[in-house]
């Protein structure tokens, strides 16, 4: 459930727009900072709040792969398989790392540790294949040492 003061906020969100659906992607922005992921009840709330369908809300936010509608792991990778990653290997080591991890990209290790996405581009491609850690460390020049020290890393943090 969103707070008091999230709602605020997106109350001032929508007095920004002329139509309050221009709101929905920085109100769900807003959502998953403060709750960490998208959960049914709060695409409700949002939807309530907007004046929107439940399924108008949630098309937006199965959408864009930004948004987490499941909820995430202690820790989430974002894996590049665009194409300039592709050509030094990212899908081969993208393997490993779902093997390694045990668990296929899109989902969630077991133990709730690492959850693993495939991402279009992180803007590297100078140095790639590359990932981003939880939004913020950006590794590049992958190999299978570095994700191996990347997920023991992980996995004891």
């Amino acid at each position: 459930m969103l707070s008091e003061n999230a709602k605020t906020q997106i109350a001032k969100l929508m007095a920004q727009y002329p139509d309050p659906r221009s709101a929905v992607m920085p109100a769900l922005h807003l959502a998953q900072r403060e709750v960490g992921w998208l959960p049914d009840d709060v695409i409700q709330e949002i939807a309530d709040l907007v004046g929107l369908a439940k399924t108008e809300i949630n098309g937006v936010a199965t959408f864009y792969a930004m948004y987490a509608r499941e909820q995430p792991g202690t820790h989430t990778i974002l894996f590049c398989t665009d194409l300039p990653c592709a050509l030094r290997g990212a899908d081969k080591l993208l393997e490993q790392l779902e093997h390694r991890l045990g668990c296929q990209a899109g989902h969630t290790t077991a133990d709730g540790k690492i959850t693993l996405k495939e991402a279009e581009c992180l803007g590297g491609c100078d140095h790639a294949p590359v990932l981003l850690i939880d939004g913020n460390e950006h590794q590049q020049d992958m190999t299978l040492e570095k994700l191996d020290e990347m997920i023991e890393r992980l996995k004891n943090a």
